[in-house]
């Protein structure tokens, strides 16, 4: 066999060798699974491959001028082993049992207090019926020889009652809410809550330390929203259609840009501006780096994977924002060079040029002595 020969057979035989090596490593990757993956971090992808299971955060809705709000109550009932203390809008008898002259029939003011004969302004509220009693023969006692007198609370928790008539309808215990132009809703005992701006969860807080505060710590709220508001999202720059958004359901920034059609390839996504000035005296803005969250990454079992938790910073529009998207450094050099040289200095002295190459062998024949040249 001749050295070439045997050269082309070692050759074969080596890429085969190579080329089953490749092959089982392959199969032995694509049909074992991982030795240990969390099941939080992965899931099953038909057969034994698999993939791993993104958790991504989204940002919280806002809440804006227009939206319809759900204000769903809830009365807590639980027996108590200590005594009941007199609340705002209780009423109250103060009952002498042997000068029934005295007697009276009382409510306790919003002040927390109430007003009786002879002794004037006693306070009521936050303390407990054997405490005001105690208190009242005290009062008494410089009018009254050794007076003897009870106190009835004749109807307790007044303020839940009237609270559970004020919301009661078709809807069970709730309330159906707007948000009004100046950002509030109006609601029974704590009025005026400014809410625009909130997220739902920072306004069940919010509600429920109000409640708390006129005296109502029976009460827990749950808000939802039932219809969102209109909006107008203003889309303007380097993408495919520049314009206005209408959305009756919440956006996010990335999800306007998809709509108008994404960015073109002379838009820079790592520096796109956010404007909002919707109830705010000056404007807001921020620089959004879409290019940072659609390639985060993060350290996972098997090396890097994406990260869904970078769309968090994907914010939900609100009414009135405007998006623009700039151009890239690249694309500002290009218009440049195109308005100086292309429509400025050429239009005016409009010149044409033409290169070309040329090139020619020459043979020398050192036995001959002739030569042959070519082009």
């Amino acid at each position: 066999m001749t050295n070439r020969k045997r050269f082309c057979t070692s050759f074969v035989l080596l890429s085969a060798a190579m080329l089953g090596t490749g092959c089982s490593q392959t199969n032995h990757w694509t049909s074992s699974a991982p030795a240990a993956r969390p099941a939080e971090l992965y899931q099953p992808f038909g057969g034994n491959t698999y993939i791993p299971q993104l958790h991504v955060e989204r940002p919280p809705y806002r809440l804006n001028v227009g939206d319809v709000l759900e204000i769903i109550y809830q009365f807590r009932s639980e027996v108590s082993d200590k005594p009941y203390r007199l609340k705002i809008e209780d009423r109250i008898r103060i009952v002498f049992p042997h000068q029934e002259k005295y007697n009276q029939e009382l409510t306790v003011t919003v002040d927390g207090h109430i007003r009786c004969l002879l002794i004037g302004q006693v306070r009521a509220a936050g303390i407990t019926a054997e405490e005001l009693e105690q208190h009242l023969k005290s009062a008494y006692s410089r009018y009254l020889k050794e007076p003897e007198l009870t106190v009835v609370v004749d109807a307790a928790n007044v303020k839940i009652k009237e609270l559970r008539k004020a919301i009661t309808g078709p809807r069970g215990q709730a309330r159906l809410v707007p948000v009004k132009a100046d950002g509030t809703v109006d609601l029974p005992y704590v009025g005026f809550v400014d809410v625009a701006g909130k997220t739902t969860q920072q306004l069940k807080e919010l509600l429920d330390r109000r409640y708390k505060e006129e005296d109502l710590h029976e009460v827990a709220v749950t808000v939802q929203v039932l219809e969102f508001a209109g909006k107008k999202i203003y889309v303007h720059g380097e993408v495919r259609e520049n314009g206005v958004i209408q959305a009756d359901t919440p956006v996010t920034l990335i999800q306007a840009i998809i709509q108008k059609g994404g960015i073109n390839p002379r838009g820079d996504k790592s520096k796109i501006l956010l404007v909002r000035r919707k109830h705010r005296p000056v404007p807001q803005a921020i620089v959004f780096d879409l290019d940072s969250i659609l390639s985060a990454q993060r350290s996972g079992p098997y090396g890097l994977v994406p990260d869904g938790s970078a769309f968090r910073h994907d914010i939900y529009l609100a009414d009135g924002d405007i998006i623009y998207v700039p151009s890239t450094k690249l694309a500002q050099a290009n218009d440049w060079i195109d308005q100086v040289f292309t429509r400025g200095i050429r239009a005016i002295f409009p010149y044409y040029g033409f290169v070309g190459l040329d090139f020619g062998y020459e043979i020398r024949n050192l036995r001959s002595g002739t030569i042959r040249a070519g082009r």
